[in-house]
């Protein structure tokens, strides 16, 4: 018995988490157009491909009481990077994450006299620290033709749940597919509305 399957990865992201010792960043994107309705947490289409997340206007949990939490996401292409470990990645990640501030000081101005913490990561982090090939964030490409595995195998006892599997990626899509499987699992029936 062989269970192969063939998928493109989802798209690459890097990611800038800074830790800004000002209060919350809300005052800083008036001007700027926003999702969210009046929450004024995500700052999109800066540039191609670019975009600013102000994880602490959505959740005040996420930064201590004074400062601000703030994520900056570029698309990114995993083949562009030198390996981990090597001068030339520790070189390359820096230059990006000096590079994305330089950016985002067009949205937060002065943000880079306000930075008490940053971390960057790249496709090349994520496929080390969470298992991913080539770093996709969401695993498999998210498109509507693409039809990921379903929990059951022809394995009796084996079940596959996770991101890479039905309904797909992402932290919600993950825990359905588990519950979705315990479900069937412990034959639980779901009463219909």
């Amino acid at each position: 018995m062989s269970l192969s399957f063939s998928f493109s990865t989802s798209d690459n992201l890097e990611n800038m988490l800074i830790g800004l010792n000002m209060p919350s960043a809300k005052h800083l994107s008036r001007s700027l157009p926003v999702l969210n309705l009046n929450f004024e947490t995500l700052i999109k289409d800066l540039d191609e491909g670019y975009g600013i997340v102000i994880n602490s206007n959505a959740d005040p949990t996420l930064a201590p009481r004074g400062m601000t939490s703030v994520t900056i996401i570029p698309q990114a292409n995993y083949y562009d990077y030198p390996e981990r470990g090597t001068k030339e990645y520790t070189k390359w990640e820096g230059e990006m994450a000096e590079a994305l501030i330089w950016k985002a000081e067009n949205s937060i101005p002065n943000l880079s006299k306000h930075i008490i913490v940053q971390d960057a990561t790249t496709p090349k982090t994520l496929e080390r620290y969470i298992s991913m090939p080539e770093g996709a964030l969401y695993s498999f490409e998210q498109s509507v033709g693409v039809k990921r595995p379903y929990f059951k195998t022809p394995i009796k006892g084996s079940y596959l749940v996770g991101a890479s599997t039905f309904p797909g990626g992402g932290i919600e899509a993950a825990v359905i597919s588990g519950i979705i499987c315990a479900n069937d699992i412990c034959n639980w029936k779901t009463k219909a509305s």
